[in-house]
């Protein structure tokens, strides 16, 4: 009998999913506490992790561990080495988020651009006059940066294009028939177009390379009234260089859904400014929050558990993929 571990709360379809299976015996845990946890950990098969913190120590209590499945696709929730080391594979829900992500994305991108936060407050305030000095701009023609063009960026992508917008997209694995086909413009790196852009938006996951990535002097280079947009990870940006680039004017706007630390503290010195900017919309890392993701990721996380089980678990949904076979 396989035991899986279900750490938060997740659709219900996806646990019925687990629940199908008579060799499979599913526990859910009341909370991600590290203590609740260690008392499930031993003995696990499989574990179905949301947002979770699971380092070493948590994942080593399990010597049955055959793999852990993320509700999701970012893993910097999880001692991925540790796993690897074990030869357990690290499952990810790829692509079920994908469509809700871009979506916020362009969500962020129309707020800004047509400045509907200060619209709206107009209104609000009786200031009809508004609509002449709060003027907004027009998506097409516009020069977007796409950096990071997997399966959210491509979405992303897609979009700017059907409003018009010149896209340009950069990738560290760049798919060069996949842009050529969408007339997207490619770059080998992605610095030497910040200067020619309006939008930068970031879809690349979080690891040491991408750390920062966006600095100070990324954001130096980005061209005078830009905005960016970071709906992948917190940490990607540099939060003290971003809030410069806004004081300074360099940047217009800015648009997060993700932090470097989740929840922000009121008393962090550069979040709280960041967050109480007019010219910043915010969402509580919500990219993957829509009905129809929740339901496909927690199907996705499922059957990857399963699949892993039945030794058939796909290559495109195992996030160590190339370090496992390098073992």
């Amino acid at each position: 009998m396989k035991r899986v571990l279900v750490t938060e709360p997740f659709h219900q379809d996806g646990i019925n999913l687990l629940n199908t299976r008579e060799d499979v015996t599913v526990i859910q845990a009341k909370n991600s506490e590290p203590g609740t946890l260690a008392e499930l950990i031993p003995g696990i098969h499989g574990i179905a992790v949301r947002t979770a913190t699971m380092g070493a120590d948590l994942l080593g209590l399990s010597t049955e561990l055959q793999v852990v499945s993320r509700h999701g696709v970012g893993c910097d929730n999880l001692d991925v080495a540790h796993l690897t080391a074990r030869g357990i594979p690290v499952a990810i829900a790829a692509g079920a988020n994908s469509t809700s992500v871009a979506e916020l994305t362009f969500a962020m991108i129309l707020s800004l651009t047509r400045r509907l936060r200060e619209l709206s407050h107009a209104v609000k305030n009786n200031d009809f006059n508004a609509r002449s000095s709060l003027l907004a701009l027009e998506l097409e023609g516009t020069n977007l940066l796409v950096l990071g063009f997997g399966r959210i960026g491509r979405k992303v992508a897609a979009r700017a294009l059907a409003f018009g917008m010149n896209v340009t997209v950069a990738d560290i694995a760049l798919d060069h028939k996949l842009a050529a086909e969408m007339d997207c413009r490619v770059l080998p790196d992605f610095r030497e177009g910040l200067s020619k852009i309006d939008i930068l938006s970031i879809h690349v996951p979080l690891n040491g390379t991408t750390r920062n990535l966006i600095s100070k002097s990324e954001l130096d280079q980005m061209k005078s009234g830009s905005i960016l947009i970071n709906c992948a990870r917190g940490g990607i940006v540099d939060e003290t260089a971003l809030l410069g680039a806004l004081e300074s004017g360099r940047l217009t706007g800015a648009g997060l859904d993700v932090y470097s630390t989740e929840p922000p503290p009121e008393e962090d010195p550069v979040l709280s400014r960041l967050l109480s900017r007019d010219d910043v919309i915010l969402s509580p890392h919500s990219g993957a929050a829509s009905t129809g993701a929740m339901r496909a990721m927690a199907m996705m996380a499922a059957q990857n558990i399963l699949d892993c089980f039945d030794g058939k678990l796909q290559s495109d949904c195992t996030f160590n993929r190339k370090e496992l076979e390098k073992r």
